[in-house]
């Protein structure tokens, strides 16, 4: 009982020290604008554009389907090539579920607004109601959702399966997670409060929750708490650093610019904020596991043998991470190449100069090292808690 009840003591003090720590860094963000949300002159205060809009998307049911045929009138216009479609289609769900129309759906060169659509394909269909009552119908996009639940009932299956009570207990703390960002996150930052230092609340929350309902109140979650938050506070720290030196707008992609001209209108600082924040949940998942990984080995070696000291404890939690260092960093580096294989594409027909200095080009390589850095001094932190809560002296 004395055990736990020191454990909790300490680690209580490490997320107070760890928000404490990490909290200027993130008021700097913010330094040169307002906290406070964004209003307009209406009633209503909320920045967020979206929810009054008209237009309601529905899941309709392709029935028929034309051969394209070319629009004579745009390309007499325009000399733009185009095809139209004519489809029949039935809305499933809503108001107007069970009623059948036939629209004509545009076909354009650009394969990235394109919605070709077969017979018994399942689409989204926008319903917008004019000033005069009538209902303009069009496709909006494909239905992605049924293969999207398929997907997610998939991996649920064999988590569980695989994973037994650990994996349900790994679960709960993904849902947490997820809801944190998804309930927390998301609503103040459309509110207009500092996105990081939302991020630094729910990075800490987030990492007490997972490793404690994974590991339970023991010594092997205070080590691995707190060697993630000390990753995780110089991950956020190199980040932060990097934003304001090189510098970063937060506004490089095409959804950042986006969301600034017509959903959430803030100054600038408070974008290069929301990049932050991003580093540092991006770089979250890998540094917890990182920590869970050296903290549960150097567990193991202390109960193999409970004569191990203090130094040979840690020398095997440096081994085990040592391992763990290589396929980690690929496994955080190979993630954000991934999802800049357009980029890395694009770049490789710009001099290499314009390449490293190019906004979008060093967000994505910054995001990368920061992360990388938070977890290469995961593990030494992590080894060194581990090793001097298992030794025989404690």
């Amino acid at each position: 009982m004395r055990s736990h009840r020191r454990i909790a003591q300490n680690l209580l003090a490490v997320i107070i020290l760890a928000f404490c720590f990490l909290v200027p860094f993130a008021q700097g963000v913010t330094a040169q604008t307002e906290s406070k949300p964004v209003t307009s002159t209406k009633v209503d205060t909320t920045i967020f554009a979206g929810s009054g809009l008209e237009e309601q998307l529905v899941v309709g049911k392709v029935l028929e389907v034309t051969k394209p045929r070319v629009n004579k009138e745009l390309l007499g216009s325009t000399g733009m090539v185009s095809n139209i479609q004519t489809v029949k289609l039935r809305i499933t769900e809503g108001v107007l579920s069970g009623k059948e129309f036939t629209i004509d759906n545009e076909l354009t060169d650009n394969p990235a607004y394109n919605v070709d659509v077969k017979p018994g394909q399942e689409v989204i269909v926008a319903l917008d109601q004019k000033p005069d009552g009538t209902i303009e119908i069009n496709i909006a996009d494909y239905n992605r959702t049924p293969v999207l639940a398929w997907l997610l009932g998939a991996f649920l299956l064999a988590f569980l399966a695989f994973g037994g009570k650990q994996g349900f207990k790994s679960l709960l703390a993904l849902l947490i997670t997820v809801l944190l960002v998804a309930c927390v996150l998301l609503p103040l930052s459309l509110q207009g409060f500092n996105p990081l230092m939302i991020s630094v609340f729910i990075c800490l929350a987030a990492t007490a929750t997972s490793i404690l309902l994974i590991g339970g109140f023991t010594k092997k979650s205070l080590a691995a708490i707190m060697g993630t938050v000390g990753g995780v506070i110089v991950a956020g720290i190199a980040a932060q650093l990097v934003i304001w030196y090189a510098p970063l707008t937060g506004l490089s992609s095409e959804e950042a610019q986006i969301l600034r001209g017509s959903v959430l209108v803030q100054k600038p600082p408070f974008y290069s904020g929301l990049l932050a924040a991003g580093m540092l949940i991006g770089a979250l998942g890998v540094i917890m596991d990182v920590g869970i990984s050296i903290a549960s080995a150097v567990a193991e070696i202390s109960k193999a043998d409970a004569k191990m000291t203090m130094k040979e404890l840690y020398n095997s939690g440096m081994n085990v991470g040592r391992d763990i260092m290589g396929t980690m960093t690929n496994t955080l580096i190979l993630a954000y190449t991934g999802g800049a294989l357009p980029l890395l594409l694009l770049a490789t027909q710009m001099p290499s100069i314009k390449l490293l200095n190019l906004d979008l080009f060093a967000t994505e390589v910054a995001s990368a090292l920061s992360g990388s850095l938070g977890l290469v001094f995961t593990i030494p932190l992590t080894a060194i808690v581990a090793a001097k809560v298992m030794s025989p002296k404690d």
